[in-house]
Order: structure tokens, then sequence, then C-alpha cells
């Protein structure tokens, strides 16, 4: 039994497309990447009482952030402008610096959205998102009948 061949004309665009998809030179491809590697990393936890959210966000400040909680999604974002200008004898140089990030984590149920708290330190983002207290539920007993 002879192999298949495929002709050369028919895998050419498809091969030049799955090279162009892949290559840096794709501006889709390159747009993607770009926001994905700016995407800070995001370690999460599950604590007896809490769940430990850290988002590692360095070159941010505090006053950079905002957390907020809406019906059981709670959306963490960033937000840094920067401005520089530089002048010199016979020019000025003015460079603009913008960063942001949004990240949404939906919670389980079973959790005090009202009590959740978050701390900036040392460029790491910390969030307690604590549990509800989980009520042991007694054994049923047997009621006689009379």
């Amino acid at each position: 039994m002879k192999p298949v061949r495929w002709p050369g004309a028919l895998m050419t665009p498809f091969t030049q497309w799955v090279d162009t998809f892949f290559s840096d030179d794709d501006p889709g491809f390159k747009t993607w990447r770009k926001e994905w590697e700016q995407m800070p990393a995001v370690n999460v936890r599950e604590k007896a009482d809490a769940y430990v959210i850290e988002v590692a966000a360095p070159g941010f400040d505090k006053a950079d952030f905002k957390v907020s909680m809406e019906d059981g999604v709670m959306t963490i974002r960033a937000e840094k402008k920067a401005e520089a200008e530089d002048k010199a004898k016979d020019y000025i140089r003015k460079e603009f610096s913008y960063s942001s990030f949004e990240r949404r984590f939906t919670l389980p149920d079973g959790v005090e959205a009202d009590k959740v708290k978050a701390e900036f330190k040392n460029g790491v983002l910390h969030i307690d998102v604590p549990r509800k207290a989980v009520e042991v539920k007694k054994a049923g007993k047997e009621v006689p009948v009379q």
C-alpha cells in the first residue's frame, strides 16, 4: 500500500496559517500573549475558616487596587498611570506609562462576603474571605408516643 501524499498546493496555505498563528509576527497572538503576560500570578489557599487569595503585583501601590463583591463574584482591579517629563536644552520628552489588570473569582457558597479583608504588603495583595460557621446538626431523637 502506498502512503498518501497531499498535494503541496493544499498543505502550503495550512502550514503557512499555522506558522503565522504561532509566530511573533501575528498581531492577534502578540496582543493575547501581551495581555496574558501582564496578568499577575495568583495563589488561592483554603484554610479551615477562610479562603486566602494572594495576588503578586509588584510596582503597584495600595491605592491602585479596587476589590469588589457582587452576586458571589469577587473582582480584583488594579490600574497604575505614570507620567514622566524630561526637559533639556533643546527638547522636551514626555512618556506615559499605563498598566492595569482585572481578575474575577466566583466564590463558593458559605462565605461571608461582608467580612472580606484585603491588605497590600511588599508587592502582594492578600485577601481573606472568611467562611460562615458551619452549624453542627444535632442527632435526631425519637419522640415517644403516649
